[in-house]
This record gives C-alpha cells, structure tokens and sequence, in this order.
C-alpha cells in the first residue's frame, strides 16, 4: 500500500512539472516588457537647421579696395600701399620708407642728429599736453623724409601720428611739432646731394 501511494505522489510531481515547463514555453505567454537603451550622443556634423555662430565680416577697411587678386589697396601719403596680410587689420597710416634698402645710406650720426632735434621739440610740445588725456604708453611715431643739398640736410616732409592720447590733444601735438620741426637743419659737410631719405622715428611722449 504505501508503494502505491509513493508511485502515485511521484506521478503527480511530473505531471505539475511537465506543465510549468509547457507553460513556460508557449508562444501566447505574455513577454516582459524591455526598455530600448537610450541613443548615444551623436559626433557627427550638425545638422543644417542649427544656428550658426555669428562671424566678422570679410571686407576691406574704410577707404580701401580690393583689387583682382584680393590684397587690399589704399592710399598713405601719396603712396599706394598693397596690404597682404590676413583678416580684418587697421590700415597701415605711415608711408613706407621712400628709398629702397638697397640704396645709399647715410650715417646714423646725422640721421640721429635730425631726428632728436624733432624729439626735443616734441618734448616742448607735449608740454601742453593734459594729463589726463594720455594713456599707459603715449608716444609719436613718424616718417621724416630728408634732403640734402650743399652739404645742408633739411626736412622736407613729415608724417607723424601720435598714439594714446585722446581727443584734440593728439592732433595739436602732432602739428606743433610739425610747424616748428620743418625748419630744421642739420650740417652733412661729407655728403653729396641727395632727395627723399626716408627716416623712421619712434619717441616716447614725457
């Protein structure tokens, strides 16, 4: 008797287990529900709609033109000046030095002798200059153009501009020294005649 009952009790327990495993796998079982993993962000370009950044306009400067071969023409001083360089920069407003490198030099001690006649008056011009229209690093910065002629050097032109100081002061200062500086001469007993030397000068404004 209790045989029977053992062998009856274990065919229960393999007819419950067949039918969890039937249940299991059949196809009408309801499927659990998984989520879609999230998108990776993309590296790609953006797309077109975007808005894009704003950006400085590539155009000449006030004054200038652009010729065929897209450099920047202007005028200084009687000088027509090709600007190569890139971007949007301020227009050059000192004339270039009008003797070429490779011509005749002449000493520096009578290029310096000229030149700091123009400094000291500078100085007396700066004088009436307030303090309170000059910045960290006022100066003047020029081209003379020189002349010799019987063994005398004057100047027979100037362009000068002065840095860092604001409002008329600046363009008083610059003819002040114009007005008394272009009288000026320097002795060249050594030197032959000569037209149009070129002398750069840079002075800190006192």
């Amino acid at each position: 008797m209790k045989l029977i009952v053992a062998v009856g009790a274990l065919i229960v327990a393999a007819g419950v287990a067949l039918v969890l495993m039937m249940s299991r796998s059949s196809p009408d079982a309801p499927a659990t529900p998984k989520r879609a993993p999230a998108p990776a962000p993309s590296t790609g370009p953006v797309a077109s709609s975007d808005p894009v950044a704003p950006s400085l306009p590539t155009t000449a400067p006030s004054g200038a033109t652009t010729g065929s071969d897209g450099v920047k023409e202007y005028m200084v001083g009687g000088y027509k000046i090709r600007d190569h360089r890139a971007g949007d920069n301020k227009q050059i407003d000192l004339p270039p030095n009008p003797h070429p490198a490779e011509s005749r030099e002449l000493p520096s001690e009578l290029t310096h002798d000229i030149s700091q006649q123009v400094r000291r008056q500078m100085d007396t011009c700066a004088a009436a200059v307030p303090k309170d229209v000059r910045g960290t690093k006022p100066k003047l910065d020029g081209q003379l153009t020189v002349a010799i002629k019987d063994h005398k050097l004057t100047i027979t032109d100037m362009a000068l501009q002065v840095r860092d100081v604001d409002g008329p002061s600046a363009d008083a200062l610059k003819q002040c020294v114009q007005d008394k500086a272009a009288s000026y001469v320097s002795s060249a007993p050594d030197q032959h005649d000569l037209d149009n030397y070129g002398i750069a000068i840079t002075f800190a404004i006192p």
